[in-house]
């Protein structure tokens, strides 16, 4: 998850650097990247508990940009899904076995002489997992923004729920 996180500037700041050296009546320029992951770690407590636990992830990725170098907007879209296993280090706690997915759109666009950009950016996360002992962690996040041509925020919201049971 965290490689991710910098695949996706390496690809935000591809394409600004694309925009520099765009000519006009060009096509769109676009780029995929599909992978997979598998990461462990252990210095984290699982949604919660109190506990560290070692955590182990898998799943796959897909990162997506379209670049339009007539009108330098950017469309970038990245989504995420995997798996995890979580165990209790001192092994009192119970282990863990969910999913997740997580999915980032942004649509960004210079204007006014590319004095300003206008930007739309809707974020989801989803958590879901279900415990040795019965028990479940739920968590769902999503947030939005929208800036328009005046530089004004004109839309946001973010929802935060996180439920155990």
């Amino acid at each position: 998850m965290r490689r991710l996180f910098s695949l996706s500037l390496t690809a935000l700041f591809g394409a600004a650097i694309l925009a520099t050296v765009a000519t006009a009546a060009e096509p769109p320029i676009t780029g995929t990247d599909v992978s997979t992951f598998s990461e462990s770690f252990s210095d984290e407590p699982i949604l919660c508990q109190d506990e560290l636990y070692t955590q182990t992830l898998s799943g796959h990725a897909v990162v997506h940009f379209t670049f339009f170098p007539d009108t330098g907007a950017l469309v970038f879209h990245e989504d995420v899904h995997g798996k995890v296993v979580s165990v209790p280090l001192d092994g009192t706690g119970p282990t863990y076995r969910g999913n997740f997915w997580f999915s980032d759109t942004e649509t960004i666009k210079a204007v006014k002489g590319g004095d300003l950009l206008v930007e739309q950016d809707t974020d989801f996360q989803h958590f879901v997992a279900h415990g040795s002992d019965g028990s479940t962690v739920r968590a769902v996040f999503h947030a939005h923004f929208t800036v328009n041509a005046n530089g004004e925020t004109t839309v946001q919201f973010e929802i935060d729920k996180l439920v155990c049971k």
